[in-house]
């Protein structure tokens, strides 16, 4: 459905006399015209800006431009990454252009007009060439009456692209009519206090609101149950005596100010803690302060959002592991039954044999799956940050530190799994912090002094052998015993040799599917190769030569330095013990890897045009490798 809607937009967009090498939309307001219209949408403006925001706060860093229009397509608002916000600003997408089709062809933003429903586009769904750079999911917002007011649009690179993306837009959609529902409500029911409690005991975060002097005067159904306290408890208590930062909240609210998604410390309750605060000032019509209503959410729900929306969530369960051998059997038949258990796992194998697979499978068959699986590569972190990195840091903890502190891994993974990649690569001087934590089930952030109780199941992966970097002093026995209470070794994939065709067979039909190609046919000459070839880099080698097997429609090139010595060793093995001679005598006739090679740079060029460079990143080599195989088989480039 969704390809027939964007072919119908492609033949409107051909009619409309607009040109694939279009750069620049075809209307853009400028001036008083565009002051205009920004007045016109003040409302919608001021009513989204706020979850934007916090919209933001999520994709940050990762190259994303969040896009406000009105209802014909007009921008109103952009805000995002530096570097994209350059690009999108080269090709004129400012405040006043319109990204309708008449104007810039077919993009998510006209069609989510033009079908009223949430969309997402990319690469060459997009009408002119200039926007194949970009994969952007955009979602119609509706006022109160369900009319189409405006849309909300994430752009980000085309590599960029995930369904969850477009969930986040249509979520943040969702808050901004619930935004203008509850405008209306409040509008409504300002005089009514029944009507009011009703509205706020329905709310899904705790909720207060004071009077002007900071008593507290209501309190919904969510904050009694989140706290455990009774209304009656609450009643008439001032709120400094829960929030110690309440003096500088109450200032910036009584100055008419609005504070969102501060982390905050909740004290004196049944269920104190770290939660996320916002604070709004109450205004009568003639814009006078009436008092503060305070929401409040538990870190841990927001932790799982962010997670959920930022990748930190496990996509592979037991199912997906591809192998039929005994010993991967019994491998996965044990992890399966340690999956729920509390006991930290060290996982062990070669590089490229599926250490964090095994690691999602066992969270998602655990009690933990609806909590985050939390990923960090102890190889990839600077020492200096790795303490910040796991623990996180206060306001302030050091120059550069993010305002109101950032939570670390462990704080992200609370309730769920964190998986330590790579742990033989940690620190010495973080492997006591990481084992006090692990004992104790307690963190401090760097620059805090509060201890922060955690939840974490750990998970640890390593291709080194952990027992000689004990014995060389480079990791500590006390960790090691810690972590390896329940160890799983991988098998390297020459040590399970019947699952190599099948996993042949998957990547061949995967690869083909992704790269939209045929599913090439191997000959038995190269599946001998194949079977009996050692894969050092495992099952990640494995799945990167099939993928670049898909490319060359079944050709295979591997990089050898020596072909009739592999082709003797991989081909024939037994040959290889009689001798060269004996060999060349008993070996059929069949193709050498050198003719095989040939052909695929002759096919390759061919369907590249002679552009070299294509060439060489399509065959997986560089382009002076081409050059010296192309001069070793006569080939003119």
């Amino acid at each position: 459905m969704k390809h027939d809607v964007i072919q119908k937009s492609h033949a409107r967009s051909i009619l409309n006399g607009l040109e694939e090498d279009r750069l620049f939309p075809r209307k853009i307001l400028r001036g008083r015209e565009l002051e205009i219209l920004l007045d016109n949408n003040q409302y919608l403006i001021e009513t989204s800006l706020p979850f934007i925001k916090n919209l933001y706060t999520l994709v940050k860093g990762s190259g994303f431009v969040i896009t406000l229009t009105d209802s014909e397509g007009c921008i109103l608002e952009l805000t995002g990454d530096t570097d994209t916000m350059r690009d999108a600003s080269l090709f004129e997408m400012i405040p006043g252009a319109y990204m309708n089709e008449e104007s810039v062809g077919t993009n998510a933003m006209a069609l989510a007009i033009e079908e009223d429903r949430p969309i997402q586009l990319t690469a060459q769904e997009h009408f002119i060439n200039a926007y194949h750079r970009w994969t952007c999911s955009s979602s119609p917002i509706h006022n109160i009456d369900e009319e189409i007011i405006g849309v909300l649009n994430l752009m980000g690179k085309k590599d960029q692209v995930h369904p969850h993306t477009l969930g986040l837009v249509v979520a943040t959609v969702n808050s901004i009519e619930q935004q203008f529902r509850n405008l209306k409500l409040n509008k409504d029911l300002s005089e009514t206090s029944g009507f009011l409690d009703a509205v706020i005991n329905n709310l899904s975060y705790a909720t207060f609101t004071l009077n002007t002097l900071g008593y507290i005067n209501r309190v919904n159904k969510t904050a009694v149950k989140i706290f455990d306290i009774s209304r009656s408890e609450l009643f008439g208590k001032h709120i400094s005596k829960y929030l110690n930062r309440w003096q500088e909240i109450w200032n910036a609210v009584q100055s008419g100010d609005k504070m969102l998604d501060e982390e905050v410390t909740v004290h004196g309750m049944p269920k104190s803690g770290v939660f996320v605060m916002s604070a709004m000032p109450i205004l009568t019509e003639d814009n006078q302060f009436n008092g503060v209503v305070l929401t409040f959410r538990d870190m841990k729900r927001v932790y799982n959002m962010v997670n959920k929306y930022t990748g930190m969530k496990a996509h592979y369960t037991f199912s997906d592991i591809i192998g039929s051998s005994p010993n991967m059997r019994r491998l996965i038949e044990f992890a399966e039954k340690v999956s729920d258990s509390p006991s930290t796992i060290l996982i062990n194998g070669e590089s490229g044999t599926g250490k964090e697979v095994f690691a999602q499978s066992i969270h998602n068959a655990s009690s933990r799956r609806d909590a985050g699986f939390v990923a960090v590569n102890c190889g990839a972190i600077p020492e200096q940050l790795f303490e910040s990195e796991l623990f996180g840091y206060d306001d302030g903890a050091f120059t550069g530190a993010r305002k109101g502190g950032k939570p670390g891994k462990f704080e992200l993974a609370n309730g769920g799994t964190l998986f330590l990649d790579e742990v033989g690569e940690m620190p010495t001087d973080m492997q006591v912090k990481l084992l006090r934590a692990l004992q104790e089930g307690v963190i401090t952030r760097v620059g805090g002094n509060k201890p922060i109780p955690v939840d974490v199941r750990i998970i640890a992966a390593t291709n080194k052998d952990l027992k000689m970097l004990v014995d060389e002093k480079k990791f500590r026995l006390d960790l090691y015993y810690r972590l390896s209470v329940i160890p799983l070794k991988i098998p390297a994939l020459r040590e399970r040799g019947e699952d190599i065709r099948t996993l042949i067979e998957f990547f061949l039909r995967s690869k083909a599917f992704k790269l939209k190609k045929n599913i090439p046919e191997l000959d038995s000459e190269v599946y001998q190769i194949l079977m009996r070839y050692e894969w050092p880099g495992n099952v990640r080698e494995l799945e990167n030569f099939i993928e670049k097997t898909v490319n060359l429609d079944g050709a295979i090139m591997l990089d050898v330095e020596n072909e009739q010595a592999f082709r003797q060793k991989y081909l024939n093995p037994e040959a290889t013990k009689k001798g060269k001679d004996s060999v060349m005598a008993d070996s059929s006739p069949i193709r050498s890897l050198a003719e095989i090679e040939k052909d695929a740079i002759l096919c390759t060029l061919e369907r590249l045009n002679g552009n070299k460079t294509q060439v060489a990143k399509l065959l997986g080599i560089g382009r002076n490798t081409l050059y010296l195989k192309a001069k070793q088989y006569g080939i003119r480039l």
